[in-house]
């Protein structure tokens, strides 16, 4: 286990104040009240050398001490393509096949646990944590927060549906120009925007479609939910695939492709993409010669 301390002296305040609303601004790595009440009730927050409770008021001239004991993370050796990163954050471009995080080892975010170790930023965290997640089959980009500041900034953009999320898909089935997917998913209202890229005919599947998907909410696997239902599984889905027949061992043709956000600290617009993966293309290109061939 590493130690970690802060140490905050009270200056002059207007007005009294609990230290349960005063922490979250003094300690970044707190960064809002809950956090405070977390480390309250775990003993990390001292006042004046004895540990602090949620009735505590503060003064001017107050000493509060926060500890922190972070456990020692090992790092998982996978080479992964840092698309974006600076010391608030870093944006990721996640292989199929491994989780974002989790309780296991080879995850995203174990994988990046060294990135932090000489940040100076105010509220650096331990290790960079992800911010949301994809599935373990879907590729693409991941953002992970490097400091408390910029994670809540960026939990809080991705709950107000501020980050913008592009997605490149192939699906089975000959797909309308354009729609959307409104269907509830676990009871919970979800939508989907889509556009049709590209189709082909394929002897094995009548058609496939290469779509540009967009989602609104954020429901889990909403995007292969929502095409499976519409009658459009994403290929190589065996997850949702039933009985239908679809192509295996080659992974899911879902990609996390394109992130427009505001950056969680300077507010600078960012996009990011990532291109479209060869095999998409050569899938489309390998079934329309086979159909023109038939």
């Amino acid at each position: 286990m590493k130690q970690q301390e802060w140490n905050h002296t009270v200056k002059r305040i207007k007005s009294k104040i609990r230290i349960v609303d005063y922490c979250g601004d003094v300690f970044p790595i707190l960064g809002s009240k809950s956090a405070t009440k977390k480390a309250i009730y775990n003993q990390q927050l001292f006042i004046n050398g004895t540990v602090a409770t949620t009735a505590n008021f503060i003064k001017s001239g107050d000493q509060i001490k926060l500890k922190f004991k972070s456990k020692t993370i090992k790092k998982f050796n996978l080479d992964i393509k840092i698309v974006y990163e600076d010391d608030h954050l870093l944006v990721a471009h996640k292989p199929g096949g491994i989780a974002v995080n989790g309780n296991r080892y080879k995850t995203v975010e174990n994988v990046f646990a060294d990135r932090t170790r000489n940040n100076q930023q105010p509220g650096a965290l331990n290790r960079p944590l992800a911010v949301h997640r994809i599935d373990v089959p879907t590729k693409g980009l991941v953002i992970l927060a490097k400091t408390k500041p910029a994670q809540i900034n960026l939990s809080k953009a991705f709950q107000n549906n501020q980050v913008k999320k592009t997605y490149i898909a192939i699906v089975h089935g000959k797909t309308p120009p354009r729609g959307t997917y409104n269907r509830p998913i676990d009871g919970k209202g979800a939508r989907t925007t889509f556009k049709t890229l590209r189709t082909v005919s394929s002897k094995n599947f009548s058609h496939l479609s290469l779509l540009e998907l967009q989602p609104v909410t954020g429901r889990t696997h909403q995007l292969r939910i929502h095409c499976q239902q519409a009658g459009h599984l994403i290929l190589g889905d065996k997850e949702y695939a039933n009985d239908q027949k679809t192509i295996l061992g080659k992974g899911l043709f879902l990609v996390a492709q394109k992130l427009v956000f505001a950056h969680p600290i300077t507010a600078e617009m960012l996009i990011l993409k990532v291109p479209t993966p060869n095999r998409f293309e050569r899938i489309l290109d390998r079934e329309s010669r086979r159909f023109e061939g038939h």
